[in-house]
């Protein structure tokens, strides 16, 4: 039986003892995924059949959305128990899932400790690297000595939520540096602190950006940032486990822009999210791109006289179009990839838009080449000279291959170039680059690949 049916028929059954040891043999990250597979129903005899001990582990795996409701269907006792148990960080994210009303009252459930911890944490941007943070950690004195230090750690152990980093600070808790647990162990008692300390001082405001703290996490290979105040004054620190969810959470986030996604993710996840959630993320974009289509309309409308005269450029249209969409496209997912992990700033707009453009220039040149002999070849291999007298009129074969050809190099050119400058411009403006990566490209190179094609061939077939 899997693991999932056996907690179901658990809970049917009303068998709280096989429910409790079912979870006591699962690792709490599994029994957590498996409390998400149930519904709201199983969901709250789930949590009624369980010990404290059990929920409070199981419920800091949870996602912050069904720690809030696996809460809520506790009595009050049970919820300040829970609550009591959980990393701030966690009660933090929590409470914010919860209605407003609510907020106040799960806030006056925890210790006076916990409560100041909870409400400075609130007081942060949740996307920010304040609202992230735990002030769960351990710091010790400059002064101390390797003894006083392990005795001092002796006594926060169970508090701190990671002791691999350790942070001294003066009497002000500015930060001085840091030491690891190792440096402790393998020195002498009498050693100073301040003759094994790491003097490096690397940390991040409490207001920037959480996406900020993940790249210096990524950058300098962190176990945990440190966050400080104005003073820099440590806040507290933001944990790997912290900057794992951060990654995952900017990758989602990035991918829905990038597929004109729009507003906050429902963090219940994709099914248990209600059809409306999804309609009204979705239709705001979906609609302005169908406007903007409308212009790709009228750009064919004011050609109709050139497409009477030679049709079969419409059978070349959609190619035209779709390569220059797709070349945007990928020049806009490498500069926007590149921009996240700091290769470059918007600082460095023509080195970059220069190397794009070389690349869409060599891109469209073998295209257009392979394109214009592939269809003189395909043309006169298959259509008869009467055929194509009646396809092409008084325009001769040369002519139209040397229109593809050339309109494919243009649009090729133009597309990967705004596919590398529209997102650095948007970043120069302050606005978010996955917003303008495909479709939102992919619309704009459209009408543009339309006049570029039509402009060609007018000029070269002289209509």
């Amino acid at each position: 039986m899997k693991i999932p049916e056996s907690i179901e028929e658990a809970i049917r059954s009303g068998n709280e003892s096989e429910l409790q040891e079912i979870c006591n043999d699962l690792h709490p990250a599994d029994a957590a995924a498996a409390f998400t597979s149930l519904n709201e129903k199983q969901q709250i005899k789930f949590a009624q059949f369980l010990n404290n001990d059990a929920l409070s582990l199981i419920t800091s795996f949870l996602p912050a959305p069904e720690s809030a409701d696996l809460i809520a269907s506790l009595e009050e006792k049970d919820r300040t128990v829970i609550l009591e148990s959980l990393p701030d960080d966690v009660v933090t994210d929590l409470i914010q899932e919860t209605d407003e009303d609510k907020q106040k009252t799960y806030v006056e459930l925890l210790s006076e400790e916990k409560k100041d911890a909870a409400e400075k944490l609130l007081g942060y941007p949740e996307d920010s690297a304040g609202g992230r943070m735990t002030t769960a950690y351990a710091t010790l004195q400059e002064s101390m000595s390797v003894k006083e230090a392990i005795e001092s750690l002796e006594e926060i152990k169970e508090d701190a939520e990671i002791l691999a980093r350790i942070y001294v600070v003066d009497e002000n808790n500015t930060i001085l540096g840091k030491v690891r647990l190792r440096d402790l162990t393998f020195n002498a008692w009498s050693t100073p602190i301040k003759d094994v300390m790491d003097h490096e001082k690397l940390a991040i405001r409490a207001e920037e950006d959480q996406e900020e703290a993940l790249r210096m996490m990524l950058r300098y290979d962190m176990l945990a940032l440190p966050v400080i105040d104005s003073s820099n004054r440590l806040l507290g620190i933001i944990t790997h486990d912290d900057a794992l969810e951060i990654q995952e959470e900017e990758s989602t986030e990035d991918l829905e822009k990038a597929a004109a996604i729009a507003g906050e993710r429902d963090e219940e996840g994709y099914l248990k999210s209600p059809v409306l959630s999804h309609f009204k993320r979705r239709v705001v974009w979906v609609f302005f791109l169908a406007i903007v289509a409308i212009l790709s309309g009228l750009v064919i409308l004011k050609y109709e006289n050139l497409l009477e005269n030679v049709f079969i450029l419409a059978v070349y249209m959609p190619m035209i179009v779709a390569t220059g969409g797709n070349t945007g496209s990928q020049a806009a997912t490498m500069v926007i990839r590149a921009m996240s992990l700091g290769e470059f700033t918007p600082a460095e707009f023509f080195r970059v838009v220069w190397k794009e453009l070389r690349v869409g220039l060599a891109l469209g040149a073998l295209l257009g080449v392979l394109i214009a002999i592939g269809s003189w070849i395909l043309i006169t291999t298959f259509i008869s000279p009467d055929s194509l007298n009646s396809i092409i009129g008084k325009h001769g074969l040369n002519d139209l291959v040397i229109t593809v050809g050339i309109a494919m190099i243009i649009q090729v050119s133009v597309s990967t170039f705004l596919g590398a400058a529209l997102p650095m411009m948007a970043k120069s403006c302050k606005l978010d680059p996955a917003v303008v990566a495909s479709p939102a490209i992919t619309t704009i190179v459209d009408v543009l690949g339309l006049l570029i094609y039509f402009g060609t061939a007018s000029i070269i077939l002289g209509i």
